[in-house]
């Protein structure tokens, strides 16, 4: 099937909207909740977050693909909406999904700003608003812009994270310790460990991007998220090993730097703004598309509608990050269990799977619903 976008992006910048989607706000807040956690414990977790991440978002890539490659409001408004009431319920979706992003973006400011503000001392409120102005600036441009930006953000944050790798052996380390297993902890660092390494929109952003090259956005998403999957290991591992007792700050990786030096809390601190950028960049470009196949206003100014109301709500509503993540991860991946549901139906219509072929079928669907329950109850359990 032949998609329309309004740029053409390459494997490699599909590949690196995927990773750079998925490295953002989540893996910042991972390392926090695994202190709480055994390495073993991370390990295994990565793993399996990555097995299931793969095949949802094979899913969300095939049910997109057979839409047309719209978002998935719009897939659901194709699938699973019918009669009189389907606009209503597809306005109901737009809210709740969009709604879900925007809470995410919130969180995903307020990150920044505090990088920002133990960076450069500058008044949260304000950085609040130089975060959102800077970052906002690539996606107001396009999603070409998008594209070029991400390739070349990751590339900077493999080359930052190699560098406070070697650096967090140059410390005394820290041994490992190995927590007594609490089951809370152990479901809330699922949770934020699936979060971390996923990418909804960027995946449907690299179907349209392809143009539906159904071989370039299987390769995306295999490569995307292993590469997602080591950068969570290996940034979680030197925290564990190099920041002593638990992190008094929710960025794990800023404590990290102060520890090994100033130029290290720097690099942490660059780490730390252009992971949560290439994050914003793919959400308010995903948000901005829900609003313009919603109202077909003008892409640029749509940004603007969507993104407004995130830097409000992070400025006046609840400023902390890891709460912010974690209500977006619980938000989300309720939202996947429709997910699930409409691509059954998409599936049975098509009467074919070019994308996820038998890891599409009915086991693997109930397989993600499970999954998507597990990290639901993960995202709102209270952690000791």
């Amino acid at each position: 099937m032949k998609i329309e976008s309004e740029a053409k992006l390459t494997t490699l910048e599909s590949v690196s909207m995927i990773v750079g989607h998925s490295i953002g706000t989540g893996i910042i807040a991972v390392p926090y909740l695994a202190t709480r956690n055994s390495l073993f414990d991370v390990i295994w977790m990565v793993f399996l977050a990555y097995c299931v991440n793969v095949i949802l978002h094979l899913i969300i890539a095939e049910l997109s693909y057979n839409n047309g490659g719209v978002q998935l409001v719009k897939s659901f408004e194709g699938e699973l909406f019918h009669g009189k009431a389907k606009k209503i319920f597809s306005w109901i979706m737009f809210c709740v999904y969009g709604l879900a992003i925007m809470v995410g973006v919130s969180g995903n400011i307020n990150g920044g700003a505090q990088t920002i503000q133990n960076s450069f001392h500058v008044p949260f409120a304000i950085s609040q608003v130089i975060y959102y102005l800077i970052a906002g600036i690539v996606v107001f441009i396009g999603m070409k812009a998008v594209g070029i930006a991400q390739k070349y953000a990751v590339i900077l944050m493999i080359g930052i994270v190699t560098i406070m790798t070697f650096g967090t052996f140059t410390l005394p380390l820290e041994q490992l310790k190995i927590p007594q297993p609490q089951l809370n902890n152990l479901m809330a660092l699922f949770s934020m460990i699936v979060f971390a390494t996923s990418a909804n929109q960027a995946v449907i952003q690299s179907v349209k991007g392809l143009e539906g090259n159904v071989k370039k956005v299987r390769k995306s998403i295999f490569i995307g998220f292993a590469i997602s999957c080591i950068f969570v290991l290996v940034v979680t591992i030197t925290v564990l090993i190099g920041v002593k007792g638990t992190p008094d700050q929710e960025l794990a990786y800023l404590q990290l730097g102060e520890n090994i030096g100033v130029w290290a809390k720097f690099l942490a601190g660059m780490f730390s703004i252009f992971a949560l950028l290439t994050t914003f960049w793919s959400n308010t470009l995903s948000l901005r598309d829900v609003v313009h196949e919603q109202t077909g206003i003008n892409n640029k100014v749509c940004w603007i509608i969507a993104t407004v109301p995130c830097l409000l709500f992070a400025i006046f509503g609840v400023s902390s990050f890891i709460i912010l993540t974690r209500i977006m991860s619980g938000v989300v991946v309720l939202v996947s269990v429709m997910l699930v549901i409409t691509y059954n139906k998409s599936r049975r219509k098509a009467g074919s799977s070019p994308i996820c072929g038998k890891l599409g079928t009915v086991p693997f669907q109930i397989l993600m619903i499970v999954s998507t329950i597990l990290c639901a109850i993960g995202a709102i359990v209270p952690v000791s």
